[in-house]
């Protein structure tokens, strides 16, 4: 932001907001709202004291084009309706503390952003099974694609797992701890449970130290709990071993298996079930997809 006047009115507004006991995280949000909102005016080379309803709307639609830099996907409802509030009390602040005459414009409604996630296609996930090799670790590697793949868990979720919570007999995982705070249990394929069974009886009892008692289901090769930073450390290093140029997460894995199990005929309901949707809206998304290639 190179405008002065700007950068003393997002200071004087930060005061504002603190002297009336905001709390320190409404605080941190409104001005980061408000700066990035002052930056795209300075951009758009549109004077702040000019702003009216025609303005916001263009802004809030330019905001619908961005991405979450985490999931991929577009900014979420949640996520809108919080700059919504920060930019409102911004327009308060400015008719309350300033001189100047500042109309206050209308904010436009916030809907749900239906924006079509990036998957891997069936080749690619293929790819990146075939580029474990027979290793300690490269199975390791393998039975961790089996576990986000194949059970189309959320990152943590796959963290999350013990051993208890690997079911052989059933085939199934069972998932205590999630998101939407509720348990579930996930089916597995037949080629997914031999992998699983392979690390789990030939492997990962050989990375960790007996006499410590672990009961995490993915360790590292020093056998401690895997964490999340590694996940997304593994993947990235598989992808760029496979020579696959698509930007992936381990959010991009949960969506591809949704969306082949899609392709494959399974019903909406059965897959927000399989990835532990509170609702078919967050589901929806991967409709979009269907008829594609991937």
């Amino acid at each position: 932001m190179q405008n002065e006047a700007y950068k003393i009115l997002l200071a004087q507004f930060e005061r504002h907001l603190q002297r009336i006991n905001y709390a320190k995280g409404t605080v941190v949000s409104a001005v980061n709202s408000t700066k990035d909102y002052l930056i795209y005016l300075e951009e758009n080379q549109t004077k702040l004291i000019q702003t009216n309803t025609k303005d916001i709307k263009d802004y809030f639609d330019f905001l619908e084009t961005r991405t979450n830099k985490n999931s991929g996907l577009g900014l979420s409802m949640s996520y809108l309706k919080k700059i919504k509030t920060d930019l409102s009390l911004f327009y308060e602040f400015l008719n309350l503390t300033q001189t100047e005459n500042y109309s206050q414009p209308i904010f436009p409604n916030i809907r749900g952003i239906k924006t079509v996630p990036t998957v891997l296609s069936k080749e690619e996930i293929q790819k990146l099974f075939s580029i474990c090799d027979e290793s300690l670790l490269g199975k390791r590697n393998k039975a961790l694609l089996s576990i986000y793949y194949g059970c189309g868990l959320r990152r943590q979720e796959g963290t999350n797992l013990n051993i208890e919570d690997l079911d052989l007999n059933k085939g199934s995982v069972f998932i205590s701890k999630s998101k939407t705070h509720h348990q579930r249990n996930v089916p597995i394929n037949k080629s997914m449970l031999v992998i699983l069974e392979d690390y789990l009886f030939n492997v990962r009892e050989k990375l960790i130290d007996k006499s410590e008692s672990q009961t995490a289901l993915l360790v590292t090769e020093k056998g401690n709990r895997i964490s999340k930073e590694s996940v997304s450390y593994i993947l990235q290093k598989l992808l760029t071993q496979a020579k696959i140029k698509t930007k992936a997460s381990p959010h991009t894995i949960r969506h591809s298996i949704a969306t082949h199990l899609l392709q494959s005929g399974m019903k909406l309901e059965n897959i927000a079930l399989f990835l532990g949707h509170k609702s078919l809206d967050s589901t929806q998304v991967y409709t979009h997809l269907k008829n594609e290639n991937v």
